[in-house]
């Protein structure tokens, strides 16, 4: 299979997962194994943010040693928030706030030094989940992997909360403290 047919199979299963999602894709086109990410990529990226204003980002996890280009899109991912929010930069836009960084869940968490600190319950979508990472069919070695990732971390949400029936949980680590105005 050539590198422009892997390219191409991956976008469709990329907008096909986006749809049984609700969600849109839109695509950088720097490469995978290597990520070519160049000073316009993320000039485009930081462009992106300043015009969507996303209430969270969430991004690979910032080690992980079986996949160089995780790390390095979760600097880029950072970097362009850092500098989306900075007054300086293209002045005369509209800046960005101070959105969350979430860094999912990569499946070798402790190569990874990667620790959970959130726990979501996406019980109630959790069917649409699972259809949604079945179209990723180069990854179906997963799909069993991660139903039981979720169930486990349905067990911790479950157990640390005052909701008991949750059934399936999502973690993540944060890149930036929590600011409230309480302690709940």
């Amino acid at each position: 299979m050539t590198l422009d047919r892997v390219k191409s199979l991956r976008r469709e299963e990329a907008l096909a997962a986006a749809a049984v999602l609700g969600g849109e894709v839109g695509f950088l086109d720097c490469g995978d194994y290597p990520l070519n990410f160049t000073a316009a990529n993320l000039d485009h990226l930081v462009d992106i943010y300043r015009s969507i204003q996303p209430r969270f980002i969430l991004t690979n996890s910032l080690e992980d040693p079986y996949n160089f280009d995780h790390p390095l899109a979760a600097r880029v991912a950072q970097e362009a928030r850092i500098v989306a929010q900075a007054h300086g930069h293209k002045p005369d836009g509209t800046v960005l706030g101070a959105p969350p960084v979430f860094l999912f869940e990569p499946h070798q968490t402790e190569q990874c030094n990667w620790k959970p600190q959130v726990l979501l319950d996406i019980t109630p979508v959790w069917d649409k989940k699972r259809k949604a990472f079945e179209i990723m069919a180069a990854q179906e070695y997963l799909w069993d992997y991660y139903t039981r990732v979720a169930l486990n971390r349905g067990v911790q949400a479950a157990r640390n909360s005052e909701k008991k029936q949750i059934k399936y949980a999502e973690a993540y680590q944060r890149v930036f403290p929590q600011v409230t105005d309480d302690l709940q």
